[in-house]
């Protein structure tokens, strides 16, 4: 892992070409530059994170303090060839205090987007790369962060870490006389076949992390992960979301959505197709799941939106893993001049349902009140959270013994400048 300083360093040399963007961006403005560096600080009482082999539910946390700190700096450059072409990158430079197993710098997202106008009406979109899906009720703003809180919902918290398609996706898009949109789409991918692995070994978190190509994120010392064990031809260090295909069988996504001016509601479909078998020290995991999404503009200061999502995940011969897993929340959202108060409730679980000793159970809900200052005018924002976590969930570490965690509390304070 790089040093505290070295990353700080990053992080100045990353403002300074943001900076210097602004300038370049007035003589080419087919060339943009985006930027957001931010400051999380927190505080919980669950386990070591997961980031470092742990149980922890956080995204932050180590064994000797319950205080952790994570410095972001995110980047992207967008070229428009013309008005139809745009190509983007995002780059993610991060340090934590507890030094955990996300890389330092990534690439999060490269794309190539084309956007065909039909007619007044109607348009075709064609996205090539690896990209987040737009189907988050939740992470609506650039570099797929929420406006709402400084932590994601469960599902969006497993989503960023994940799946992110590698691949293309085309979306036909009807916008009718009245003002309402009618959009289906669909998505062949690759490169996503370790998807399940955090869910089955370590189940739901709540976290901000975006796993960047390549990154090979820890999984708890569990006895069924030891070199003698069932699964312990895999890997040691951990689990790669993503990189190369391994058993070269394409997944693919179906969504629709439909939206006015109050109201959107999306409809999605996900299965990566793995094929189950080990590949190179990693396994694919055939993973599918629904995800419903929903958001309704009471006013325009009160939101309220949601999200549901249930689906399966197994692995290996008989299978050796077999889940079932689900996550909903729902969240009210109310905009008062730079303040945004939003309230999230949710729950989730996963259903182990496969022979093996190991216990893959998980159940809990949650409820996190935010407070986030968004001032227009300013590039400065800011935001504090509470999240209260309770649940139930069993592992057989490889001493022995086991681990419960039943309650919890994260409280997160955000400092962010964006350019």
């Amino acid at each position: 892992m790089l040093c505290l300083k070295t990353t700080f360093e990053y992080l100045l040399l990353l403002s300074t070409l943001m900076l210097a963007s602004n300038a370049f961006a007035q003589t080419a403005d087919s060339h943009r530059f985006f930027g957001n560096l931010n400051l999380n600080g927190n505080y919980n009482t669950s386990d070591k994170t997961w980031l470092n082999g742990g149980l922890g539910r956080y995204g932050l946390g180590n064994d000797s303090s319950n205080i952790a700190a994570l410095a972001e700096a995110s980047i992207a450059y967008q070229y428009r060839a013309s008005d139809q072409l745009r190509l983007h990158a995002h780059l993610q430079v991060q340090q934590s205090s507890d030094h955990h197993s996300a890389r330092d710098i990534g690439l999060v997202e490269l794309e190539a987007r084309y956007r065909y106008d039909m007619d007044f009406n109607q348009r075709l979109t064609f996205n090539t790369g690896q990209f987040f899906l737009p189907i988050s009720m939740e992470n609506t703003n650039r570099f797929w962060e929420s406006p709402y809180s400084i932590s994601f919902s469960s599902l969006n918290s497993w989503i960023g870490e994940e799946f992110r398609p590698i691949g293309i996706d085309s979306t036909y898009e009807y916008n009718f006389d009245s003002g309402k949109r009618l959009s289906v789409a669909a998505t062949v991918f690759g490169g996503n076949d370790s998807m399940g692995a955090l869910l089955a070994y370590r189940g739901w978190s709540h976290g901000r992390q975006r796993t960047a190509l390549g990154d090979t994120l820890s999984l708890p010392e569990l006895a069924i992960l030891d070199d003698t064990a069932a699964f312990g031809d895999q890997m040691d260090d951990g689990t790669k979301p993503f990189g190369r295909d391994l058993d070269k069988r394409p997944g693919y996504v179906v969504r629709s959505s439909f939206s006015d001016a109050r109201y959107l509601v999306n409809l999605t479909w996900v299965d990566n197709q793995g094929d189950t078998k080990l590949h190179h020290g990693e396994y694919a995991w055939r993973t599918k799941f629904a995800i419903l999404g929903a958001s309704w503009f009471i006013s325009d200061q009160l939101e309220l939106l949601g999200e549901a999502s249930s689906g399966n995940s197994t692995m290996g011969a008989g299978p050796g893993v077999d889940i079932d897993f689900y996550s909903a929340y729902i969240m009210a959202s109310y905009l008062s001049e730079n303040l945004r108060y939003s309230l999230r409730y949710e729950q989730f679980g996963i259903d182990d349902k496969d022979p093996t000793d190991e216990d893959n159970h998980d159940l809990g809900r949650s409820t996190t009140f935010a407070v986030m200052w968004q001032p227009d005018s300013s590039k400065l924002h800011g935001g504090a959270e509470l999240l209260y976590l309770n649940s139930k969930r069993s592992k057989a570490l490889s001493p022995g013994g086991l681990h419960q965690d039943q309650e919890s509390i994260s409280i997160s304070l955000l400092a962010k400048y964006t350019f």
